[in-house]
């Protein structure tokens, strides 16, 4: 039995996004069932950066930054509801939400001033092109 080696070749692109997002997505319900804020947060974190790659790698995003932003927004208005909703269990999970998101949207804010501060540096501080003889 012959095997076609043409299609071995051509090795598909595998990406720890996806077992990323599960892993953040467990650990912010065990940080939650379990009391433990910083761990629901960082939780949290992992899966809106997992979702950032996972968009960023099948093309659907140019700039993870604004993703990152936009899902921290959806994470405050979603935490916002739960901590409204003021039943057992549910303020304690939306006070972590609103917290990741928060944390999130902050992160996204200082990641852009300081991609700005960088590009403002570097058109100062870029040398001229003429040469001396």
């Amino acid at each position: 039995m012959m095997v076609d080696e043409s299609n071995a070749t051509s090795a598909t692109k595998t990406s720890p996004w996806p077992m990323l997002v599960a892993v953040g997505f467990a650990l912010s319900e065990v940080g939650i069932f379990l009391g433990l804020r910083p761990v629901s947060v960082a939780g949290l974190l992992l899966f809106v950066g997992a979702v950032a790659g996972v968009l960023a790698d099948s093309g659907y995003v140019t700039r993870t930054s604004v993703s990152v932003g936009i899902q921290g927004l959806v994470l405050i208005v979603l935490g916002a509801a739960l901590i409204v909703e003021e039943q057992t269990g549910t303020t304690v999970r939306g006070e972590s939400v609103v917290l990741a998101g928060a944390l999130s949207l902050v992160g996204t804010l200082l990641w852009a001033g300081i991609a700005r501060w960088r590009r403002r540096t570097e058109s100062i501080t870029e040398p001229s092109e003429t040469t001396s003889d």
